[in-house]
């Protein structure tokens, strides 16, 4: 028995028409897909969320809103979902079942139950969801393929002239980590992988870029416009962005550092201020329990 965690996806932009609107849903349901599949079954530890199993247990809920989108929309929602679960506080809870037997009225003999939770108020006993340290990132890898020079492209064809072969033009794949949107809509697919903070390999998932469908084969030639990727080129993709994750898992460690040692100077400030009175002090260091 374990807890459960769902993630939505949605868009601040509502001023769109019609068919604009349509291929925003597709979007906003393609990260959503995205995420369940590369993130979310990784994103914690499910079995530490069981508060009483086969009765209670905790369930999360991560909403992201995209304001504004420059390329790697995907990549960023990993990251807001990873800070988000290191962010969460989840208090204290004790199950507890309170029994009593009860005598009927014709002699025989009854029993009731009433189950119940005991939630502990104070703050500092709270804990982040257990696994979320060990939440995975995503790194999008856009692949374009760059056609040959002209003058590549006039030696290659006059060495094949001469034999008689049918003249096909090579297509040389480059990949580009942190694309921007223009450079997404010339990709011919994409790479996304997720990696966890232990280097190790979540899951890689295809897609087709703007410049074309996503196909995988041997050699890398193309006649149509150069939609393909070397398959050989995968595992150097895959690489490349577990190498990029490992260098944004050191910069998010650092800003989380630096913001946590600002926090601590911000709370001494702030209880050296309080006289100990007004609603605030109420509240502080407390859940507040509806």
């Amino acid at each position: 028995c374990g807890g459960g965690g769902t993630v939505g996806g949605g868009s601040s932009n509502s001023s769109r028409g019609g068919a604009q609107r349509r291929q925003q849903r597709e979007e906003e349901s393609q990260i959503t897909s995205l995420l369940q599949r590369l993130v979310l079954p990784h994103a914690v530890d499910y079995k530490k969320l069981v508060v009483w199993p086969g009765r209670y247990v905790w369930r999360l809920a991560i909403d992201i809103v995209v304001l504004r989108c420059d390329g790697c929309v995907l990549d960023a929602a990993s990251i807001a979902m990873r800070e988000a679960l290191g962010n969460t506080m989840l208090p204290r809870v004790q199950a507890v079942m309170e029994g009593a037997d009860n005598d009927g009225g014709n002699g025989g003999s009854g029993s009731s139950s009433k189950n119940d939770l005991m939630v502990d108020g104070d703050i500092k006993k709270a804990m982040p969801p257990a696994g979320a340290e060990d939440c995975p990132l995503v790194v999008t890898v856009s692949v374009l393929s760059a056609p040959p020079s002209a003058i590549a492209e006039a030696v290659v064809g006059t060495s094949k002239s001469g034999s008689g072969s049918s003249n096909k033009r090579h297509y040389r794949s480059i990949s580009i980590i942190d694309a921007r949107t223009e450079e997404e809509a010339c990709a011919s697919s994409r790479v996304c992988v997720s990696v966890d903070p232990h280097g190790m390999v979540c899951g890689v998932h295809t897609l087709g870029g703007g410049g074309g469908g996503v196909v995988l084969e041997e050699g890398g030639e193309e006649n149509g416009g150069g939609s393909s990727m070397p398959l050989a080129m995968l595992g150097d993709v895959v690489s490349s962005a577990a190498m990029a994750c490992k260098n944004l898992y050191e910069l998010l460690n650092d800003e989380r550092e630096g913001d946590g040692r600002m926090r601590r100077k911000n709370v001494v400030a702030v209880v050296e201020d309080d006289d100990g009175s007004g609603y605030g002090y109420l509240l502080k260091n407390h859940f507040l329990i509806q």
